[in-house]
């Protein structure tokens, strides 16, 4: 992340992961001298148990919603941030991922920052994760925080050949040299027989020759990564980047995103997603591919004011809200 670039964009529960992360974001935010946005989501009682479709929410009920969970996240946010660093909390209702989401674009957020937790296979599968959600909305950084605070000083970024080498290094660099971090980058060649497609008479050695070249101009630039942190493994990438990240040890990760599909990350998975669930260290997840915008049924559906009243959930809902007033 460059130095004055858009704001800081982190997300806030009151958990202790969000306390993690509201505290990484500004020790951050004030190496970038970036503005601090801390984001925190009311839960949206339209959405509880399943239902479809409800009662139009009193205004009086959803003000005072809004009232407490500001008042209660003011006090959470007391503990951990200076006054200068509260005064652009944004408090919104409906899910996490989504308000996040839709403050990071009207932002032009340079960096969004939240606390990381582990989910069941179906959550992530259905995007229920607000980590998994942003991995494949957010077309600005995400840096999922892990167990600690403390400023990274060891960043792996991890390169694949790629089209998404380039920016993935570049991020990477940018944040090592704002936080006067240590920077190792790793390219893991899979075996051929984990690769589909190619040709049984290929050599390994010959494939992992030219791996090797591939990746020593990819780095070439770098003039500051020593050939020492140039590291070249052979193996599963998810698997080979887990074993790099914790011999070295790394306090941060550092990996491009595809955008694959659901289908294939419901089959196969992505390397970043895998990263996400098994957290070793804090990740830091660079967009290569177009942002995904949320469905526009979706968010007419999740959309709800911050203030004043709550709007149907459907045309049809509120013509009889209507018709039952007359």
């Amino acid at each position: 992340m460059a130095k004055e670039q858009g704001p800081i964009v982190v997300g806030v529960d009151g958990s202790p992961a969000s306390r993690r992360a509201v505290a990484l974001a500004w020790r951050i935010a004030k190496a970038a001298r970036a503005d601090l946005v801390p984001v925190h989501a009311v839960p949206d009682l339209w959405l509880a148990e399943g239902l479809e479709q409800g009662p139009e929410l009193p205004p009086q009920i959803h003000e005072a919603l809004i009232r407490d969970a500001r008042t209660g996240i003011e006090r959470f946010l007391k503990a951990v941030l200076p006054p200068a660093a509260r005064r652009h909390l944004e408090v919104r209702t409906g899910p996490a991922a989504i308000a996040i989401a839709e403050v990071a674009r009207r932002r032009q957020a340079g960096l969004v920052v939240i606390g990381g937790r582990h989910h069941g296979t179906l959550a992530r599968a259905a995007g229920r994760s607000t980590a998994h959600y942003l991995v494949r909305q957010l077309d600005v950084p995400l840096l999922v925080v892990g167990q600690s605070a403390v400023p990274p000083a060891r960043l792996l970024a991890a390169v694949d050949l790629s089209a998404t080498s380039t920016p993935t290094l570049k991020a990477a660099q940018g944040f090592a040299e704002l936080l006067g971090a240590r920077l190792r980058i790793v390219h893991v060649v899979q075996p051929l027989r984990f690769m589909f497609g190619l040709v049984d008479a290929l050599d390994q050695r010959g494939f992992e020759e030219r791996s090797r070249q591939a990746f020593d101009r990819l780095a070439e630039p770098l003039g500051k990564v020593g050939p020492e942190d140039r590291v070249l493994r052979v193996g599963p990438v998810a698997e080979s980047l887990l074993a790099e990240a914790a011999g070295w040890p790394a306090d941060l990760i550092v990996v491009g995103s595809h955008g694959k599909g659901l289908v294939e990350r419901v089959l196969i998975g992505s390397t970043t997603e895998r990263l996400v669930n098994a957290l070793p260290a804090s990740l830091l997840v660079i967009p290569t591919w177009p942002a995904r915008k949320p469905a526009r049924a979706v968010a007419r559906r999740r959309r709800r004011p911050t203030s004043g009243r709550a709007w149907p959930r459907s045309a049809s809902l509120r013509e009889r809200v209507s018709r039952t007033r007359r």
